[in-house]
């Protein structure tokens, strides 16, 4: 019995059990020209398992939502659309894009960047990248085909692939404002009914939402005693 709970305990603290959420990821707008909208789409990006932690198998959740309503009139510079909640959104409303109902997600590449720090970047080649590689989606899906259907009703689509995590930072005896914390970044680029986005989300300190809500930074795997 013993040996079954220190199991079930290494289990839950490594996210096995755990069941995807999205309190922890980063919700950004996407302005759209076509729509007149500073923030016709929301994007929702973060690891598919938190806490993340090294060496273990993670994926990347990119979930995203389009204005139904009218433009919004919220200050973007403050805050962003809360993505779970439709109905308070200075006008907006925002439902799962459909791309079974007049939607088009195509083009879809996303970049996993292992950062030396949490600080945000604007390229793969940026300084304070180490790595950035490209992931694949589900098997019998191509780049360039259709987002990955999601069974979740609430977010209808989202892509995800899967990789494995590690640690990242200084050399062993360099100092690091990450704390031991393998920061990392997702460098993802997409066209969303014929208009493109390049988007590039950094975790913790990273993030670039005004209200300072991201996906967390990778951690050392727990250790049960």
């Amino acid at each position: 019995m013993k040996n079954t709970t220190k199991l079930a305990l290494l289990l839950i603290s490594t996210g096995l059990f755990a069941t995807t959420t999205v309190q922890a990821h980063e919700a950004r707008c996407l302005a759209s020209q076509a729509h007149n909208d500073p923030c016709y789409y929301l994007m929702l990006v973060g690891f598919t398992h938190e806490p993340a932690l090294a060496n273990e198998m993670n994926g990347v959740d990119v979930w995203i939502k389009k204005n139904t309503g009218t433009p919004t009139t919220l200050d973007l510079t403050k805050t962003v659309p809360d993505f779970d909640d439709d109905t308070n959104n200075g006008g907006a409303k925002y439902d799962p894009v459909d791309v079974m109902n007049g939607d088009s997600i195509m083009n879809v590449m996303v970049h996993v960047l292992r950062l030396k720090k949490q600080a945000h970047v604007t390229s793969d080649s940026d300084k304070n990248v180490i790595s950035a590689t490209m992931l694949k989606p589900y098997s019998g899906y191509t780049m360039m085909g259709p987002l990955v259907q999601s069974m979740d009703p609430i977010f209808n689509y989202k892509y995800s692939a899967r990789f494995m995590t590690g640690p990242t930072g200084p050399k062993t005896g360099e100092s690091s404002d990450a704390q031991g914390v393998g920061a990392y970044g997702f460098h993802i680029m997409a066209m969303i009914n014929n208009e493109m986005y390049d988007e590039i989300f950094v975790c913790g300190a990273g993030t670039t939402n005004p209200t300072g809500d991201a996906f967390s930074c990778v951690g050392a795997p727990q250790k049960i005693k």
